[in-house]
């Protein structure tokens, strides 16, 4: 009888200790099948957000699949952030059509407003749908798209206007009839985030009108632009030397509003912030990490 007591406290703690490991319990990539409203069933791997964290659909460039990101899931898993990325219809392990036989995007017509790449728009849908099951909110979703994927971004935050904001890589005027001009008119002012390589020239010049027309319908503090001196799409242009930089982005995506010059002459009177023996060059501030979620 004396030791009944401590049997119930023995079984309260381990039961306390098991509530405690589900609530807690880490943050473990999910492979799912995404199924479009058209029936195709697409591969895809998902990991759920931190607590409050954004979410980020990524979406492959035209003949690649889902491992375009590879180098982005363990940076997005260690901050804290979800992601999903899907095989678009005819990439990677998503070659089942509807009727159940298989194929690749290489049967698939290239032009046309009605083509098989225009209808990724619906496996784009479909992830947000799969999101929207989970209880993520358009506020919480970032896009983020490579060359075909750009534009389809694009597109789907154009559908979209709940959607937070996007990141583009290698967007172009017309990737097989997938257009982005249009949608880029109906965008509106959220933060986009635009960026190229500067080695290949009819793509960059395509590059610098979406630029000049993101900031004329955008709005200029909403457009971030990175050009990098090579590379074409996120499996080029995202290294782990700059990846940081897209980070520091989703935490800022806003540029400061431009202050006009003042022709006022300048203040002389006011004491520098940091005086000059306070000062060594030969040492730098590291960068600021980007926010993780917990």
């Amino acid at each position: 009888m004396k030791f009944r007591p401590l049997f119930f406290i023995s079984v309260f703690f381990i039961s306390g200790t098991l509530n405690a490991q589900t609530v807690n319990e880490p943050r473990v990539e999910e492979r799912i099948t995404l199924t479009t409203d058209d029936g195709w069933k697409l591969n895809a791997r998902y990991l759920r957000a931190a607590d409050k964290a954004p979410t980020v659909v990524l979406i492959h460039s035209q003949k690649n699949d889902l491992n375009e990101w590879k180098l982005w899931f363990d940076y997005l898993k260690r901050y804290g952030y979800g992601y999903i990325a899907m095989d678009l219809r005819g990439h990677g392990n998503s070659f089942i059509t509807p009727s159940g036989s298989t194929t690749t995007y290489k049967t698939f017509a290239v032009s046309g407003p009605n083509n098989e790449f225009n209808k990724m728009i619906r496996d784009v849908e479909a992830a947000l749908a799969y999101l929207s099951t989970n209880s993520v909110t358009g506020d919480n979703i970032i896009l983020a798209g490579s060359a075909l994927g750009a534009n389809l971004a694009i597109k789907a935050a154009a559908i979209h206007p709940e959607i937070s904001m996007t990141a583009t890589f290698s967007p172009a005027l017309n990737v097989n009839d997938v257009l982005s001009v249009n949608p880029l008119y109906a965008y509106g002012r959220r933060p986009l985030l635009l960026m190229a390589g500067a080695n290949r020239a009819r793509q960059y010049k395509e590059f610098q009108l979406l630029n000049d027309i993101a900031k004329l319908k955008c709005g200029k503090e909403n457009v971030t632009t990175m050009v990098e001196a090579s590379g074409y799409g996120a499996g080029e242009l995202i290294t782990r030397y700059n990846i940081r930089r897209i980070f520091d982005w989703f935490k800022n995506p806003r540029l400061p509003q431009v202050v006009e010059a003042s022709t006022q002459a300048a203040r002389t009177d006011i004491a520098p912030l940091v005086q000059p023996d306070e000062q060594n060059p030969s040492e730098e501030s590291p960068p600021e990490d980007p926010t993780v979620y917990e």
